[in-house]
């Protein structure tokens, strides 16, 4: 039975042996690739690393000598075959590929909201444009940490075929996303300059030159090389920058009032000055396009608290006594207006003191002297003028009644005339003038309140 058995196998093992040979040394088929340009085979290659590689070389080469991003202008594709005799030959299919084929410009457009704006050689230029165009708006000071900068539009690079003069450089680019056009104009201030001057030789108006700086809305002043945009921008894209912003601020000091009769009624003086407080304030502020839109306070911390200003007013309206050589004309009444101030009615400025008292009420002489007038005006109605020597002069007027002469010699408190309302007044009172060298000064220097 055992030798049965072993016949068996040996039959079996004779039989399938020979079959075994055979396929081992017979031909057996192999993946190869075929390339085609616009659909006709123009060789075979060995394998796919050999057809990119070759096609590698040839853009690249192109590329190095026109400076630009190229694409091939036909369809090539490798497609895999089996062959029983694989042939391949990488140079013809090389040398056949250059001279079938030609190349075109590839730009890689920045597209805003889904409109083109322009078209770079590169997408590491397209990035370093919209990388530059975040963070322009972005404040570089100590004081501030850069939260986020990006772009709020919906913006896309793509590869687009275009003509090699619409490929544009990163300078230009970044000046037309953010001015709105791609050459900026610019001025630079010289000595004579003025707004109205810059604005006819550029020729724009002022308000539009004002409108492309906002640092001249307010004001006027120009500065030896100040450089002023000339075209005011229109940005084709909207950035939001987010800052942290530690800033001091003052705080405001009050003021206190306080009345004192040591001063005449017109003047106030300061007797303790106002400081203001100081804290420290950190806010995030969100930005769109450098214009500040959202302000939040975060944290505040005093550092000082503000000292309070006070301020004494004067209430006396009647002298408390004499400082000088005269005394005061009246012995009754109140001050209704000061030297020097302004009315709507006077062509010039007051040139004495106003001294209300009722009808009647006696006036006297300030000091000694003699009188150089004692006549009747449309504006002074009845007057006197007292001469005192050393060209010091006092007048007297809107008197009710004269009660001395020209020539007279008069003594330091003499009644010389009444209240009255004659000439230019509306009401009862003293006009009373100090005059030195023929100049009129303010009476109220020879008295104290």
């Amino acid at each position: 039975m055992r030798k049965k058995i072993l016949f068996i196998w040996t039959s079996i093992i004779l039989v399938i042996l020979p079959s075994v040979v055979a396929a081992y040394y017979l031909p057996k088929p192999a993946v190869v690739y075929r390339v085609y340009v616009d659909g006709i085979s123009v060789g075979v290659v060995q394998s796919l690393e050999d057809y990119t590689v070759m096609l590698q070389e040839m853009l690249a080469k192109e590329e190095a000598e026109v400076g630009l991003c190229l694409a091939f202008a036909q369809e090539v594709k490798a497609e895999k075959e089996l062959q029983w005799e694989p042939v391949s030959d990488a140079g013809d299919v090389g040398a056949a590929l250059a001279a079938r084929l030609s190349y075109v410009t590839v730009g890689w457009c920045i597209a805003v909201n889904d409109e083109p704006l322009v078209w770079m050689s590169c997408r590491e230029d397209a990035q370093e444009v919209l990388d530059r165009v975040a963070n322009y708006y972005v404040h570089e000071a100590s004081n501030r940490e850069l939260l986020s900068a990006e772009i709020i539009d919906a913006v896309e690079v793509l590869a687009e075929e275009v003509l090699p003069e619409d490929i544009t450089d990163v300078d230009s680019a970044l000046a037309l996303l953010i001015q709105g056009t791609e050459k900026v104009e610019k001025y630079v201030v010289s000595r004579g300059d003025t707004l109205w001057s810059i604005a006819r030789s550029a020729n724009v108006s002022e308000a539009e030159l004002r409108a492309a700086n906002p640092s001249l809305r307010d004001s006027s002043l120009l500065r030896v090389g100040q450089t002023l945009n000339l075209v005011v921008a229109e940005p084709k894209v909207k950035v939001r920058t987010v800052e942290k912003v530690k800033t001091y601020e003052n705080i405001p000091f009050s003021t206190t009032y306080r009345s004192t009769s040591g001063l005449w009624y017109y003047q106030s003086r300061t007797v303790q000055a106002g400081v203001p407080g100081k804290r420290e304030v950190v806010y995030e502020i969100e930005y769109i396009n450098g214009e500040e839109v959202k302000r939040t306070q975060l944290s505040a911390k005093i550092h000082s608290q503000p000292v309070t200003r006070i301020v004494e007013r004067g209430t006396a309206l009647w002298p408390s006594r004499a400082v000088g050589m005269f005394r005061w004309p009246l012995s009754t009444g109140t001050i209704t207006d000061r030297f020097g101030s302004y009315q709507y009615w006077r062509a010039q400025p007051h040139r004495g003191v106003d001294i209300y008292a009722p009808e009647g009420t006696s006036i006297y002489a300030a000091a000694s002297g003699t009188v150089v007038k004692a006549a009747s005006s449309p504006s002074y109605g009845n007057y006197v003028v007292i001469d005192h020597g050393n060209g010091y002069s006092t007048l007297y007027a809107h008197a009710r009644k004269l009660l001395v002469s020209q020539g007279q010699k008069v003594s330091k408190g003499q009644r010389i005339a009444e209240v009255g309302k004659t000439g230019d007044a509306t009401g009862n009172h003293l006009h009373f003038e100090v005059q030195r060298n023929g100049k009129p000064i303010d009476p109220l220097q020879f008295f104290r309140p």
